[in-house]
């Protein structure tokens, strides 16, 4: 029987030396194509990719394949579900700005709650997030260090600069902001996740539908695992599970407790 948990790090870590390679020698910043959910993609993108479809299928023989570039590939009946961001924060890796990551999922269905792994490595540091459904997280070679932060004026926020931008929640962004003890913003949805199971920030916030489950559940479910908790943002409200394969964007909130995640929810102002 397949060892998921190694087989997912293995992946990651060949992974991270291909697109390190890749960006050094430069052959790696080619712009390509548009990918399947319509953003623009770089060689190290497609190489990140397909090495990592290559490592899971030479061990799994029956998968479908969720992933930014090629989109659904793959079993039309697998035994399980395999989700991958190539590369998150494509345009920092392009530009020489050092936080860019992938992320990878395997589930036993197409809903996130029926995800076994998870996994996310930091493609400059090295640093490796991984876990097992019913298992412990490993944050960075070492336990998750979530912070005891749970009142938003003393925390570290990242927040997802599309929320200020997008009139619909602009003044709930503003709000969170200026109770906040100090605020940041990454462009690395997975990295800045996996900061908050690293007890480097207290919270993550993307208030509008920006997101695909590529994006983010992998780290969600690793810091669910930590003991931390997140919220599913859609146009309609909050739900606790999507399918993998989603055609449509989220909005995340992630926090070490429910305490600091209600009192950024409360800040919502009623329509």
């Amino acid at each position: 029987m397949v060892d998921l948990l190694k087989l997912t790090e293995e992946a990651l870590e060949v992974v991270r030396d291909i697109v390190l390679e890749s960006i050094k020698s430069g052959w790696g910043l080619k712009p390509r194509s548009i990918g399947a959910y319509g953003d623009r993609s770089y060689t190290f993108d497609l190489v990140a990719e397909r090495t990592i479809i290559d490592i899971i299928t030479e061990k799994l023989k029956n998968v479908a394949i969720i992933s930014e570039e090629l989109g659904v590939t793959g079993s039309g009946n697998p035994d399980y579900y395999v989700l991958i961001d190539p590369v998150d924060g494509s345009r920092n890796a392009s530009r020489g700005i050092p936080i860019y990551s992938t992320t990878l999922v395997i589930s036993k269905t197409m809903n996130s709650r029926d995800i076994i792994v998870g996994g996310v490595i930091d493609h400059v540091s090295g640093e490796l997030y991984i876990g097992e459904k019913d298992g412990t997280v490993i944050a960075s070679g070492g336990e998750p260090k979530l912070t005891n932060v749970r009142s938003l004026k003393d925390s570290y926020l990242i927040v997802c600069m599309g929320s200020i931008r997008d009139e619909r929640y602009r003044k709930w962004t503003e709000k969170i902001i200026s109770n906040s003890g100090f605020s940041s913003f990454l462009a690395s949805t997975a990295l800045e996740i996996c900061y908050v199971i690293a007890g480097r920030v207290d919270g993550y916030v993307c208030l509008g539908p920006y997101l695909r489950p590529f994006d983010f559940l992998a780290p969600v479910f690793l810091l669910k695992l930590a003991g931390g908790t997140y919220r599913i943002l859609t146009v309609e409200g909050v739900t606790e599970e999507v399918d993998l394969s989603a055609g449509k964007n989220f909005g995340v909130i992630a926090a070490p407790n429910d305490e600091l995640a209600i009192e950024i929810l409360n800040l919502k102002e009623d329509p």
